[in-house]
């Protein structure tokens, strides 16, 4: 009896042994804290000079971060082309150069990395033109009155350019994934100086102007637009966060629509989305719209405030592979730091409400769509929980994310590299470079000049 109890202790130590390892090494058991990273204020200018040992030392440090953190660095281009680029770079940081000519010349390896989350930035506030512009059906079209330029103008040339001569080499200046989001990041960068005099874009430097030439009502226009100061990009992130999300009911459509920008899962969005369906019920609406065009990404665990509240008790969701290395262990706050390990897409529950909504569900998408706001689009098309209606999404379905920052240690300038890449829920879907919806609908010059939404329409008339 007494060896029993022995062989019975034994057992429960080495099980309470075994245990506290599995949880000390997961990061349960005495967890090891990220590192807090506060980047440093940018102060280089673009036409500031850089000796080729603040270049070098610089370009070590983004190639150590890139290589050591990032799950594939070179699933696009192959390792040997990698090292090539690389060779090629450290020859062009030989001589001096202008902080803008080396920013560009650096983004061209983050770049090629083919990831569009993992991105170099350059926070240096520059003369923009005061110009807002779309692409649409029929091309790149100007999106808002400004001076002489009216809204639907299209865009035949800037400078000596054609868009799709522009979309080309902006595809070499933007982290991206597929065309779609090149297309979305072009409207902003399309206006940066540092961009269009690297495109070779500015009509005469000294009084800094671009040259346009337009059609309007079938007639050629050649117009000239001018910089003024630029918008900062925590401008338009404060703008998003004052307009994060709302809804409205649409009870002469039947339909009710929820819009999300972002993607922030707190209080404040778990009761406004408990309050949309509310008053679905309240009005007996059987269409509802989740609209994520606009979507920047955000924490994916939003998705579960929409999921509880249809008939769902379950839902397959993103797999993840996670690539472990000092610097992840340091900025992430994780214990391995070599190695990888990879979790196939899982079974999850869904704690439903009572009585959940049992019409129809519609995902709207856009170029825009991005991130955890694509997440919310793909788990709905892989688990056939709703239908899909816009345009395709910014991102590949699986994808490289959650992103650690890092800044370089000359020129500041922002580094922020993905350790993750996430698998879709249903990987049969693959290869796909981005989510297409089931019902496509393009926007067109002539509704952007009247002012209508076809996405929307198109329940007007369903």
């Amino acid at each position: 009896m007494k060896k029993i109890w022995i062989h019975i202790s034994i057992a429960l130590i080495c099980t309470v042994i075994g245990t506290c390892i599995y949880l000390y090494q997961a990061n349960i058991l005495f967890p090891v804290k990220p590192i807090h990273f506060e980047p440093e204020p940018q102060t280089l200018k673009s036409i500031d000079m850089l000796e080729p040992e603040e270049m070098l030392e610089d370009f070590a440090y983004l190639v150590e971060v890139i290589e050591s953190v990032h799950p594939d660095p070179y699933h696009r281009i192959g390792k040997e082309e990698w090292i090539r680029e690389k060779n090629a770079l450290l020859e062009r940081f030989k001589q001096p150069m202008r902080a803008a000519d080396y920013y560009f010349a650096l983004n061209e390896l983050v770049v090629a990395v083919g990831d569009a989350h993992t991105v170099l930035w350059f926070d240096e506030t520059d003369k923009g033109l005061p110009l807002c512009f779309d692409w649409v059906k029929e091309g790149l079209v100007i999106a808002e009155d400004h001076g002489l330029f009216k809204r639907g103008d299209l865009v035949l040339k800037i400078g000596n350019k054609q868009p799709d001569e522009l979309l080309h080499d902006l595809s070499l200046m933007v982290a991206a994934e597929n065309i779609y989001w090149v297309k979305n990041e072009a409207k902003t960068m399309l206006k940066k100086r540092s961009v269009l005099e690297q495109l070779g874009l500015l009509q005469n430097e000294q009084d800094e102007t671009v040259l346009f030439s337009v059609e309007r009502d079938g007639e050629v226009l050649e117009l000239t637009s001018y910089f003024k100061e630029e918008r900062t990009r925590e401008d338009d992130e404060n703008e998003i966060l004052e307009d994060r999300h709302g809804w409205y009911i649409d009870k002469e459509n039947d339909l009710a629509l929820f819009y999300l920008k972002v993607c922030i899962d707190d209080e404040k969005f778990r009761e406004d989305v408990e309050e949309f369906f509310h008053a679905v019920k309240d009005n007996h609406i059987q269409k509802v719209v989740i609209d994520v065009r606009e979507n920047i990404g955000g924490n994916s665990g939003v998705i579960d405030a929409f999921l509880r509240q249809l008939p769902v008790d379950s839902y397959t969701a993103y797999g993840a592979t996670i690539k472990y290395s000092k610097l992840a262990a340091e900025r992430a706050g994780m214990r391995k730091t070599k190695g990888t390990s990879t979790h196939s897409p899982s079974t999850r529950r869904v704690k439903k409400v009572e009585n959940p909504f049992k019409g129809d569900v519609f995902i709207l998408t856009g170029n825009q769509t991005f991130s955890s706001g694509n997440w919310i689009a793909v788990i709905f098309y892989d688990n056939k929980l709703g239908t899909i209606v816009g345009e395709p999404t910014g991102n590949a379905p699986s994808s490289y994310g959650d992103v650690l920052r890092f800044q370089l240690p000359n020129t500041g300038f922002l580094l922020r590299v993905s350790y993750k890449y996430f698998t879709r829920p249903d990987p049969s879907n693959d290869p796909a470079d981005a989510l297409y919806p089931h019902i496509t609908i393009n926007k067109t010059r002539g509704d952007l000049i009247n002012g209508t939404d076809p996405i929307l329409d198109y329940f007007d008339s369903h």
